[in-house]
């Protein structure tokens, strides 16, 4: 039954177009709709005839309903997306400020503009390519831009403090914006325009462009760059071959193709650019409130917010709630012309069925890995004796180098898929040497007392180990007061495959029990344990190596006198990182302010103890009254 003080709220909307904003008894807002009629918009919501969980819950949880009046749709519209990236409500499917989507972003009003890659998109008329539902696939274009364009890529802060050009410059990876003389901003500029033309899809004429400067430069007997002019062609068309020629019309347009389930559903979004069919981008979404044309209509309007790149058509399978107010928006943030056309036949609906089948293909393939997620939690559950299947799994393994920098990590699955926003790594503080039970000791420790603090327990702990590593956690969570606490290990077949039996698998060790349990190779149950198992030790190692790191060239830079503190933040500013610095030759580092000649020596030779320059410098000598430097203070 809807609140009382809701369905009052209801019969005061006024009969005209506006924003409505469902709020619970904290006042949250938790969703953001519009409506062309207010008052029958909500009472639809409150009518009962919607069978879908999703509004069943939002209608139990709301407790008044506010409205913002506009005079048209197409301001509605506008309103909407302004309200969701306000107030972030749970039961609006969020895309621009979503972290899950990645925007590849270049600002135009910097002199020397750089590609780097946000979460945010923000009003600041800069240009932004995306969202990338993959982060993966935004970070190989982004890779691929700054090999073939050499733009720079560090950080306005980096860049200032520069007076030689980095490591890069010297392997042809930029071209020195940062030292005056190397480049020219008509240049660079010529640099940007290129990429900009790759990222819009605009392929063919970036290659035209940069064969006629190859050609140019053969002419010119500028051998050098006509090579590499042709290189990049050849890079550029090599990507080109593996995409399939989708258009004979040339024409850039986004075909899109949805498929629902209920409240569930996934929309694929293939971008066509020069004819070309490029990867899709998927849009994943649960309980989405609203009819399929408003909820499109929801999803057109956050997927293209101001600084995407829209193209001048998008095929949809129906049509959107506010068809004419939602394209007059996106014509006005395309700043040209811009068209939604349903296709009935001919080659464009071929493409919008092509985008439909993607969409099935991805929500099934999602369906298969939710389900074999279910079947392993489920399974944990019965092996363990849980009253239902763990929501929250933790798995702790820790690394080290021969005893030194001992670290550990805590990975975190939320109903069998991994939740890194929880992940958690440790810098051990009371182990020393190598001890694997002292350290499992003082990490559990460390993760029980925050747990205690903050409410949030795990329903299963899984430790890296077989029966002494999970002797060892137990006492610890007995210690701590948890001995009820559901914790398992992970036992690797280390014996049995030294006995020759390659094919034994990992064993799950139980608490209390004598014997290990030997599931089938490819059980659910095993297959989630292993992938936590692997995700920890793969977090622990990637935090060993960078503590490692950080702690060998720290200790390089400490052992030599004169060097402080502050010589070496002016070090890692002035050539932008610890590999720059061990890859820089006697010049550059004796360039860095508060250096010199002489510290420069000492610096290199101890970064390279067993080598000489290349041009066999001597060391230049000591001034007469004075020995090494000292570090201002």
């Amino acid at each position: 039954m809807p609140h009382q003080s809701l369905e009052d709220a209801a019969a005061r909307m006024p009969e005209r177009s506006g924003v409505y904003l469902f709020r619970d008894k904290n006042d949250r807002v938790l969703y953001v709709g519009k409506a062309k009629v207010l008052r029958a918009r909500v009472r639809q919501y409150l009518a009962g005839h919607d069978p879908r969980a999703m509004v069943r819950l939002l209608v139990e949880q709301a407790v008044t309903v506010d409205a913002v009046l506009t005079d048209t749709e197409k301001e509605a519209l506008i309103l909407e997306s302004t309200l969701i990236k306000r107030y972030l409500p749970p039961y609006n499917v969020r895309l621009r400020d979503d972290k899950h989507f990645l925007h590849l972003r270049l600002d135009m009003k910097q002199p020397w503009p750089r590609f780097e890659l946000v979460r945010k998109v923000r009003d600041d008329g800069a240009r932004y390519q995306g969202p990338f539902s993959s982060a993966q696939s935004a970070r190989s274009t982004l890779t691929f831009l700054q090999r073939a364009f050499p733009l720079r890529t560090c950080t306005d802060s980096v860049m200032k403090g520069r007076t030689r050009p980095c490591l890069l410059h010297q392997l042809g990876r930029c071209v020195a914006p940062c030292v005056p003389g190397h480049t020219t901003p008509e240049a660079y500029r010529e640099l940007i325009d290129q990429a900009l033309l790759l990222v819009s899809g605009r392929d063919q004429e970036l290659i035209q462009r940069l064969k006629d400067r190859m050609f140019a430069a053969a002419e010119g007997e500028d051998f050098e760059e006509a090579a590499r002019l042709r290189d990049l062609v050849k890079e550029i068309e090599g990507t080109l071959e593996r995409q399939k020629v989708a258009d004979p019309d040339l024409a850039d347009r986004d075909v899109w193709g949805v498929f629902l389930e209920g409240d569930r559903g996934v929309a694929a979004i293939i971008p066509v650019r020069e004819g070309k069919m490029l990867e899709p981008e998927y849009l994943e979404f649960d309980d989405a409130p609203g009819e399929p044309g408003e909820r499109l209509s929801s999803w057109l309007n956050a997927w293209y917010g101001e600084g995407a790149l829209i193209p001048p058509e998008i095929l949809l399978p129906l049509e959107p709630s506010g068809l004419d107010a939602l394209t007059e928006v996106l014509r006005e943030r395309r700043g040209g012309a811009f068209r939604v056309r349903l296709p009935q036949r001919g080659e464009k609906a071929r493409l919008q069925r092509l985008a439909a089948d993607n969409a099935r293909d991805r929500f099934r393939r999602r369906n298969d890995v939710a389900d074999r997620r279910r079947r392993a939690l489920e399974e944990l559950a019965t092996l363990l004796n849980l009253a239902e299947p763990p929501h929250r799994i933790e798995c702790f393994d820790n690394s080290n180098f021969q005893g030194t920098n001992p670290v550990a990590s805590c990975v975190v699955f939320i109903d069998g898929a991994p939740e890194k926003k929880h992940y958690r790594h440790y810098k051990i503080k009371t182990v020393v040497g190598s001890d694997d039970f002292a350290t499992m000791n003082e990490i559990l420790e460390r993760r029980f007392r925050r747990a205690a603090e903050e409410g949030v327990f795990p329903d299963l702990v899984v430790v890296d180990g077989g029966k002494g590593q999970l002797s060892a956690a137990r006492a610890a969570l007995a210690e701590l007061g948890f001995e009820d606490q559901a914790i398992i290990g992970l036992s690797k077949p280390r014996t049995e495959r030294r006995k020759g039996e390659h094919d034994a698998v990992d064993k799950i060790v139980l608490p209390d029990q004598d014997e290990l349990v030997r599931l089938p190779d490819h059980d659910p149950a095993l297959n989630l344990l292993r992938q936590l198992r692997d995700e920890a030790h793969r977090f622990a190692i990637t935090f060993h190596r960078q503590v490692r790191k950080t702690n060998t060239f720290t200790s390089a830079l400490d052992a030599l006198p004169g060097v402080g503190p502050t010589r070496k933040k002016a070090l890692l500013r002035h050539l932008g990182s610890m590999k720059a610095v061990i890859a820089a030759d006697l010049p550059t580092l004796a360039d860095v302010p508060g250096i010199g000649p002489q510290l420069a020596w000492g610096i290199w030779s101890a970064l390279h103890p067993d080598e000489t320059p290349a041009d066999n410098t001597a060391p230049p000598a000591a001034p007469p009254a004075a020995a090494a430097p000292q570090e201002p203070r």
